[in-house]
């Protein structure tokens, strides 16, 4: 990300997850936030979530707070000012692992590069008495 978008626009507090505070132990980290960083860079609020898996697989899953943050910013008038990417990490474990960066899967104009599968869910209730 910073060789992208410069080291200014990535400094440590980008960092959102938990992960993040291996390597930063000071940071901030929220966990529900749905995304694993967020910066601005060129005017957008950019939020990047990233999957690792230990294969070579197209596939991973999303978390509830993941999949209401690319909702969200998927919605027509939101994604002038924000973006949501994904960036799967295939083959994670191994001496070789590839990053793949993808689009935010709830934004209409990727529809058809995504199947959704499923989708996690938290259900919370309250017995009434």
């Amino acid at each position: 990300l910073r060789q992208q978008y410069g080291e200014d626009a990535l400094p440590s507090s980008a960092w959102k997850s938990e992960n993040g505070r291996r390597v930063y132990a000071f940071n901030q980290a929220d966990d529900a936030r749905g995304c694993d960083f967020a910066f601005t860079a060129k005017g957008k609020q950019f939020r990047v979530e990233v999957k690792a898996s230990a294969g070579d697989d197209e596939i991973f899953t999303l978390g509830s707070s993941e999949i209401r943050l690319a909702m969200d910013i998927g919605t027509k008038g939101k994604r002038r000012r924000g973006v949501f990417v994904l960036v799967h990490v295939k083959n994670a474990l191994s001496p070789q692992p590839s990053a793949v960066v993808l689009p935010n899967p709830y934004d209409p104009k990727h529809r058809g590069m995504f199947s959704i599968e499923e989708a996690d869910a938290r259900v919370r209730y309250r017995v009434r008495i």
